[in-house]
């Protein structure tokens, strides 16, 4: 991947190792050794002093068990310092929305990597001295930065699994039902596998692409975070824009009614379903074929500026309203806020010339593409007409569509 270090990427592994992790990223596992205090601030802030520290602010669920001797964890609701008392290594999963320098941080490493908002999480470990966690491979990519006490990983690639989805898996865990696609040959074993040993210390962080195999034994009492990181495969994204084809077509939402009626005493009642059903899929084919592969790295939110491509809805329940001044146009907007709440989202000036297209905006209702509207009012400079559609988009007027138009 022809990724640069970024400041984020560079405090975390160091400066000299950085461009070195990057080189591995995402496929090989790559670990960095160095004093604590050369960590990233936002992994010095005092919630991260220590497990009881973390524990007196932290108000989520907490995972416990005792991976020394059994692969199986709980969930409970209860005091994640207690547990640990108790001898127990226990896992806080998402630690990020209670200190408050850590999401920050996190969306910042996020951009650096090339990764989708919002596709990581933040935990904490912490194992007992002789405990830790049981061989598994999990389905993320993983980075775990040791703040404090000493532990070993011991960790190999899975054979035969490239790029796991679903859920984590070893020897002793039940596997998820969306892993029995992915080893139709065979549940993968660690057996053969060759483990390479990685001490940490406090300040060591390790980088563990999804599908490797590892298990930790504390060697004192440890106490680490671990970067949890899932951004979408291909297949969800196709599911996705898929999904918004098939939606603009009414026989793919027509609910299932008759499913369940025909039992064996009338076959023919099925077959008839199944033939109609036959039907929407020989025109699968074509849908699939409308969607590009860039339609696949569209955000949920799509950015501005605005393409000619880019499709816009007016939203239900906005309004516009504009007043001709001397030499411009007085325009507001109206809009449900969360609450569903109207708010004047939008009290500004604007061009005199603009007010056909505002006019031709206020009565719409169709969605439309930016190109179709820039045609449609081409006496009007481009600027304009942009600026106008993204100060509309922005105010909630306009809905900028994240998905492709269904070609019939």
């Amino acid at each position: 991947m022809s990724l640069q270090p970024g400041p984020t990427i560079a405090e975390l592994f160091g400066a000299d190792d950085a461009g070195e992790f990057l080189a591995h990223w995402p496929e090989r596992h790559y670990a960095v050794h160095r004093p604590p205090g050369a960590l990233p601030p936002a992994l010095r802030a005092p919630e991260l002093a220590s497990l009881e520290a973390l524990a007196c602010i932290y108000k989520g669920p907490v995972t416990f068990g005792r991976g020394a001797r059994d692969a199986r964890t709980v969930n409970v609701d209860a005091h994640a310092l207690h547990l640990f008392q108790m001898g127990l290594t226990v896992y806080l999963p998402d630690i990020a929305r209670f200190v408050p320098a850590l999401a920050h941080w996190l969306q910042a490493l996020e951009q650096e990597l090339g990764l989708p908002a919002a596709c990581s999480t933040l935990g904490a470990f912490a194992s007992p001295r002789d405990d830790g966690v049981s061989c598994h491979f999990d389905a993320d990519d993983v980075i775990s930065i040791q703040l404090q006490g000493h532990k070993v990983f011991h960790v190999a690639k899975v054979d035969g699994l490239p790029y796991p989805s679903g859920q984590q898996f070893g020897p002793g865990m039940l596997p998820g039902d969306e892993l029995y696609p992915q080893a139709g040959t065979g549940f993968p074993t660690p057996d053969n596998s060759s483990f390479e040993r990685i001490a940490m210390a406090p300040g060591s962080v390790l980088f563990l692409p999804r599908g490797t195999w590892h298990r930790s034994v504390a060697e004192q009492d440890s106490f680490s975070i671990s970067i949890g990181i899932r951004p979408p495969p291909a297949m969800a994204q196709l599911l996705k824009r898929l999904h918004d084809l098939l939606l603009q077509e009414p026989e793919w939402r027509r609910p299932l009614y008759e499913a369940n009626q025909y039992e064996a005493n009338r076959p023919a009642g099925r077959e008839t379903l199944a033939a109609r059903l036959d039907g929407l899929l020989e025109q699968l084919p074509k849908l699939i074929q409308q969607i590009q592969g860039a339609d696949l790295l569209q955000p949920e939110h799509p950015p501005l500026p605005l393409k000619a491509g880019s499709r816009l809805q007016k939203v239900p329940m906005a309004s516009l309203a504009y007043q001709q001044l001397p030499q411009r146009l007085k325009l507001s907007v109206s809009a449900l806020d969360q609450h569903w709440a109207a708010r004047t989202t939008l009290d500004t000036e604007v061009p005199g010339h603009l007010a056909g297209a505002l006019a031709w905006l206020a009565d719409t209702q169709a969605a439309f593409s930016a190109g179709d509207f820039y045609r449609r009012f081409a006496s009007v400079a481009q600027t304009d007409k942009q600026q106008l559609l993204e100060l509309l988009a922005r105010c909630g007027y306009l809905r900028l569509l994240w998905y492709p138009a269904l070609v019939t």
